[in-house]
């Protein structure tokens, strides 16, 4: 399977026939046409309907994309959160969408009285997992087309589906989201990330639970009624984007604090900004 991808991803070839792949890797004739079947199916192929001959298809093309622009993720997403990190004195880390509902930790950088695996952030971790689901990861969700920000919203519990869809405006306006700190803030975290051992209705009545337990980020008339206080903050995620304006990635700084509300905005423009620079380096 490997062989016939890198023959016709050669620059000298643009499309073979069948008979030509077969020339090529000595398989028999039966064995070429189960694989490329295969790959066609899959997208890793094309095949003209008129002449037969089989190319690199739109879905490889598009693997090779998000594997280079992984690269440069990666690159910059240390490089930004350490220069956060040395600024603010807290941890930061960037979360990367490794499929469209799955995060993968991309790179984090903590002050030296913090190490990754120590409380308060124990998720923080190197090949950490986390789900794109209800209410969390606000930020990946709000700049989707509207189609699939209403299909993450109804996987979220009736009651607080309206909030929810107030809240991806509010973020996609203002750039960011804002989680709040609450006592149960890691336990929800984790029991989100474990769902997915439990049968599909426990899992659903579950996340339910755990979406109505949860106040849902702060309205811009919220921070306002509090400006007088320290405002609970748990973490700050801005989008990184990629191609299409699609959210990849997200920053995400994690103060887990109270703060003061020109300190939580200072903070939650650099960021934004962060993720922003971040983006322009991806193809």
């Amino acid at each position: 399977m490997v062989h016939i991808v890198e023959l016709l991803a050669e620059s000298d070839r643009q499309s073979l026939t069948l008979a030509e792949i077969v020339r090529h890797t000595s398989l028999s004739r039966a064995t070429a046409h189960a694989i490329v079947s295969e790959l066609t199916a899959r997208g890793w192929l094309s095949r003209d309907p008129g002449s037969g001959r089989y190319g690199i298809g739109p879905d490889f093309l598009a693997l090779a994309r998000k594997a280079g622009g992984a690269d440069h993720l990666q690159r910059w997403a240390a490089t930004e959160t350490r220069a956060l990190c040395d600024r603010f004195g807290i941890p930061f880390f960037v979360a990367r969408r490794s499929s469209s509902d799955v995060l993968t930790l991309a790179a984090h950088a903590f002050p030296p009285h913090l190490t990754p695996g120590s409380e308060p952030h124990p998720w923080l971790r190197d090949g950490s997992r986390i789900r794109i689901r209800p209410p969390i990861c606000r930020e990946f969700v709000a700049f989707d087309p509207p189609a699939d920000r209403e299909a993450w919203v109804a996987r979220a519990s009736e009651s607080s589906r309206t909030r929810l869809r107030v809240v991806l405006d509010v973020v996609a306006e203002r750039g960011y989201s804002i989680e709040r700190m609450t006592d149960d803030h890691v336990a929800v975290i984790e029991a989100l990330g474990s769902l997915d051992t439990m049968p599909e209705t426990l899992r659903n009545r579950v996340g339910d639970l755990l979406t109505e337990l949860s106040v849902v980020d702060y309205l811009p008339e919220e921070l306002e009624s509090a400006a007088a206080e320290e405002i609970p903050v748990v973490t700050i995620g801005a989008p990184v984007f990629g191609e299409n304006r699609r959210v990849v990635a997200a920053m995400v700084a994690c103060p887990n604090t109270t703060l003061p509300l020109p300190e939580l905005r200072t903070l939650a423009e650099a960021t934004r900004a962060s993720a922003a620079a971040i983006s322009t380096h991806l193809p």
